[in-house]
């Protein structure tokens, strides 16, 4: 567990490399702000200030990784030195994947991960709702809490429409009950269960996350009516609504877009063989 003054520190380092570049790194701060673990988290100093970090953070065996160093403290080899302590905690977790996150426009990012011969795998766009964006409400499609009882389905949709195996969509989905401010709801057309969605509120902002329509109900426009309503909803209480999109999934880019979400940067992955 981070205590406060590691977070400040986290936070004022990040500040920094982010004006720096002129960058938005994804440290993903709802899992900072509530770890459980103690090998998730590398931190390097130069005398009392933080000037080197690295997170590592796991979905089943699949992880990811993000983190900085101080622009005045480059090329030294701190990130590869923070980098190889990580790799010997993934070796005793007996981790299948490795996805090291950077963002789109960072030129010290691309720099270290070619030194480091990682593969590019993918690009993820951060959208964000534009206020005022018409949307496609419809009394047959809406949202309910999500019981113990529709677990199995959440599991098939992760499977069928994320491509994960049912030991990370079973891992994922224990890890995501217990996270704190989350709300994990069923999408319902017609008094049918076709979908779940989640929305997690952090400090004033909306993010969602894991949506998923059941193939068979695919292409029928209960996306988009699904989508409308949550956003109708957390538009209530904030303007500031996210969600995440992979840049080869243009059937969802294209539904974000049409449900008012504009692109406001990019995070690149890419992939580090274990």
């Amino acid at each position: 567990m981070l205590n406060q003054n590691q977070l400040k520190e986290i936070v004022a380092l990040q500040n920094i490399c982010e004006e720096h570049e002129g960058i938005t790194l994804k440290l993903n701060w709802d899992m900072l702000e509530h770890r459980t673990g103690e090998n998730d988290d590398y931190f390097l100093y130069s005398g009392e200030n933080l000037i080197g970090f690295l997170a590592l953070y796991g979905f089943g065996d699949q992880y990811e990784l993000c983190g900085m160093v101080h622009p005045g403290h480059r090329g030294m080899g701190i990130f590869k030195d923070l980098l190889k302590k990580a790799l010997i905690s993934l070796k005793y977790r007996n981790a299948g994947s490795l996805l090291i996150n950077i963002p789109g426009t960072s030129v010290s990012g691309k720099t270290f991960v070619k030194s480091i011969d990682a593969d590019y795998d993918f690009t993820e766009y951060e959208m964000k709702w534009e206020p005022g964006s018409p949307l496609a409400l419809s009394e047959s499609v809406m949202t309910r809490g999500m019981t113990e009882d529709d677990i199995p389905l959440c599991i098939s949709l992760d499977i069928d429409c994320f491509g994960q195996s049912r030991s990370d969509a079973e891992a994922m989905l224990k890890q995501m009950l217990t996270e704190q401010g989350q709300k994990s709801m069923m999408i319902e057309a017609d008094g049918e269960t076709v979908g779940k969605i989640r929305v997690q509120r952090i400090k004033g902002q909306s993010f969602i996350y894991g949506f998923a329509i059941d193939p068979k109900y695919q292409r029928r426009g209960i996306g988009r009516k699904a989508l409308s309503y949550v956003v109708s909803e957390e538009s209530k209480w904030t303007d500031d609504i996210f969600l995440d999109v992979a840049a080869e999934n243009s059937h969802a880019l294209k539904l974000y877009e049409s449900s008012g979400f504009r692109t406001i940067y990019s995070q690149d992955y890419y992939h580090y063989k274990l």
